[in-house]
């Protein structure tokens, strides 16, 4: 099932998911979601002076700025856009491991992939990071990740992972408005729409979600 929400409200849940782990660490999540047109901006680029105004300037344009707690870059979310999201609790005792957790998450892509799936930078993509997860050399997944100390047991932590995936091809609206929200906010990079990739032709989104689903209960 995939769940079509408000980003805010997407990003909301999210956190809420990661708290009740937190608190009871039997508990497992993995929820698939889409949202409306817009973008997600990492809280620390609403540090920026110019924020608010490029913020104004893109809502009235019909891509409205919404504000996550994980890392990254700005990312776009609507029409051909699936998220994923697992919150877990480690292992007790075990420290954690960001590059074993983002493992855990890329591999599980990677999976649902198949022959031509990577992992690595990609110059030109949108929210580019060493744990992109490429298809063909090409970025399919960007992901992020929030880990907190468990607050029912303290020697285990809740980690939220999270994927945006690209089911279909990059609209050139998408990249034109994070562009212009770069612009706006006095950045010099640009997002290439020719550095991305999409699930190949003849593949469908309902298929690869339950690829997906198996992958990540391995």
């Amino acid at each position: 099932m995939i769940d079509f929400l408000d980003a805010a409200e997407a990003l909301a849940h999210e956190l809420d998911l990661l708290e009740e782990v937190s608190q009871n660490p039997a508990k497992r999540h993995l929820w698939f979601w889409e949202s409306p047109t817009c973008l997600v901006s990492p809280k620390n680029l609403s540090n920026k002076p110019l924020f608010e105004k490029a913020s104004q300037i893109l809502e009235a344009e019909g891509w409205p700025v919404h504000l996550r707690s994980t890392g990254g870059d700005v990312t776009p979310q609507g029409t051909g856009i699936l998220n994923v999201t697992h919150v877990y609790a480690t292992q007790s005792g075990i420290q954690v491991d960001i590059r074993r957790e983002y493992d855990r998450l890329c591999t599980a892509i990677e999976q649902a992939l198949g022959p031509g799936a990577s992992r690595g930078w990609q110059p030109g993509a949108f929210c580019d990071g060493e744990f992109n997860v490429q298809f063909n050399g090409r970025k399919f997944a960007g992901t992020a990740m929030r880990i907190r100390r468990g607050k029912a047991d303290r020697s285990r932590s809740a980690v939220l992972a999270h994927a945006i995936m690209l089911i279909e091809p990059v609209s050139l609206d998408a990249i034109d408005a994070i562009n212009r929200f770069l612009d706006q906010l006095g950045e010099v990079r640009r997002i290439d729409p020719a550095a991305h990739a999409s699930l190949p032709e003849g593949d469908s989104k309902e298929d690869f979600v339950k690829r997906l689903t198996d992958a990540f209960a391995m």
